[in-house]
């Protein structure tokens, strides 16, 4: 006997071998036991989802004469003739290569004619949106009132494409794409049928690159197998398909966490030279940190589609990184998808990417920054004792006591350095805050600007005259800091 496929051989044949796919089994299923059964249908859906073989028993199940609670028997000839598809009463047709209006009016002059054995006379239309306008509207009358006898089951991948007045004459019922979970509950089945000892992280890497669709994913089964006989692996699985190892990705996540460059470009030069496609990898690097933020922001890894041992990794590591983290990084890997897609020098764009990742510093929370501000600016931290400092009249810097921040009668500008001894840089998380706001204050201070008085006169003794007003308007990005800073004129002698 010649080699079967898989895909075939393991076929369901009842509606509850039908995987994943319980809301439209189980509304077929009442409709046969309540007697409700309509003229048309329309089954909608991803490729390799079940919706041309749930037709198939469908048909078995209304026209099977031994057929209980609505599931065939699949022994007698109306059953085998309908599954080997010879059967007269039931017309599979392809509608990719039926689609011309002469070949819809020989449908609609067969219909009227009452099947030869069984209770219904069906016909089964695949890729039913390859057919044309014009064979649609040749349809629509014989689809609205057909004969009792009749009964017209569609199929497509795309039903954006059909006439509204074709989905409006049937009952529509869209197939879902089968989880990674369901689809490798099945492969274990068919190994345990087929003798085969696999390992659960080949199976998922499989139901993976089958993309939610059964047929595919047992059509890559069967070619692993081809090559790894019947002891399957993930090594195997990798070999075959050519795909990145999860490894890398953690790889590069410790290259990311321990700001290691030189790694990064080591695992560029992998990457090309293994001959691994630079998209493929960026997708796969995408859902790696997709995960990570799932188990980050849930704190379970439930919604990974990973073996046991993965999930563990993932739980363990997504606490390394903040939300904020991990979406700059997955934004940084979609920028780079499309630099990579439209560049005529990929490998350079994928580099940037990596070093940019390595590079990029950590999320500061807006609640973390505004616990460290006070009214003068930022506090100090007890370990880092910083210096504070005025500069006088002729630019010079003196050390001051105290930690206050603001205009001196003489129009002197008193302001925190944020100056650190070196032993305790490295414990102060505080520090980019520090000397950033310390540059601030030097621009305000050269702008003759003060960044802590409110915006008004200032504040003068009791007898002292009153300042004269600027003679001219300030400059634009004075005003700006003016109006959006809480800045003031100094005014100087």
């Amino acid at each position: 006997m010649s080699f079967l496929v898989t895909a075939r051989k393991y076929r369901p044949a009842t509606f509850q071998e039908v995987v994943a796919q319980g809301h439209v089994v189980n509304t077929l299923l009442n409709s046969i036991k309540l007697d409700r059964i309509a003229h048309a249908y329309l089954f909608a859906g991803p490729r390799g989802v079940g919706k041309t073989t749930t037709a198939r028993i469908f048909a078995k199940a209304l026209n099977c004469p031994h057929a209980k609670d609505g599931e065939p028997c699949n022994v007698c000839d109306t059953c085998v003739e309908i599954a080997e598809g010879r059967s007269i009463d039931v017309i599979e047709i392809d509608g990719a290569s039926n689609n011309s209006v002469d070949q819809v009016r020989a449908i609609r002059d067969a219909v009227r004619y009452t099947p030869t054995r069984d209770r219904y006379k069906m016909y089964i239309i695949d890729e039913i949106h390859m057919l044309t306008k014009s064979a649609f509207n040749a349809l629509l009358k014989t689809l609205e009132e057909p004969p009792p006898h009749a009964i017209f089951i569609f199929a497509t991948t795309e039903p954006h494409k059909l006439l509204p007045t074709v989905i409006s004459r049937c009952q529509r019922y869209d197939f879902r794409r089968i989880a990674t979970e369901d689809i490798v509950r099945q492969l274990q089945l068919i190994c345990k049928t087929e003798s085969i000892d696999a390992e659960d992280a080949a199976l998922f890497a499989i139901a993976r690159r089958g993309d939610g669709s059964m047929r595919d994913a047992e059509s890559i089964f069967d070619q692993v197998v081809a090559f790894s006989g019947q002891t399957l692996t993930y090594d195997d699985v990798r070999q075959v398909l050519h795909f990145v190892d999860q490894e890398t990705f953690f790889h590069l996540t410790e290259l990311i966490i321990t700001k290691n460059s030189s790694g990064g470009f080591t695992l560029a030069e992998n990457i090309v030279m293994s001959g691994y496609d630079i998209q493929d990898f960026l997708q796969g690097l995408e859902e790696h940190f997709r995960n990570m933020l799932v188990v980050r922001s849930t704190g379970e890894a439930r919604l990974v589609e990973a073996p046991a041992e993965i999930r563990e990794r993932y739980a363990a590591l997504a606490g390394k990184f903040s939300e904020g983290d991990l979406l700059r990084l997955l934004k940084i890997t979609a920028q780079a998808m499309q630099a990579v897609r439209y560049s005529p020098q990929p490998r350079l764009k994928f580099e940037v990417a990596l070093i940019d990742m390595i590079k990029m510093d950590s999320t500061v929370e807006i609640s973390t920054l505004l616990s460290n501000l006070g009214p003068g600016g930022l506090q100090q931290s007890p370990l880092s004792p910083a210096r504070d400092s005025t500069r006088d009249g002729h630019g010079s810097r003196t050390a001051v006591p105290g930690n206050t921040v603001g205009a001196s009668p003489g129009g002197s500008v008193q302001r925190n350095t944020g100056a650190r001894t070196a032993s305790r840089r490295d414990t102060d998380a505080t520090e980019p805050l520090r000397q950033a706001e310390s540059r601030f204050r030097e621009a305000l201070t050269s702008a003759s600007l003060s960044a802590v008085a409110p915006y008004g006169p200032p504040t003068v003794p009791e007898k002292a005259p009153p300042s004269p007003a600027p003679e001219s308007p300030p400059h634009p990005i004075v005003q700006m800091l003016i109006n959006d800073l809480g800045a003031v004129l100094i005014q100087g002698k």
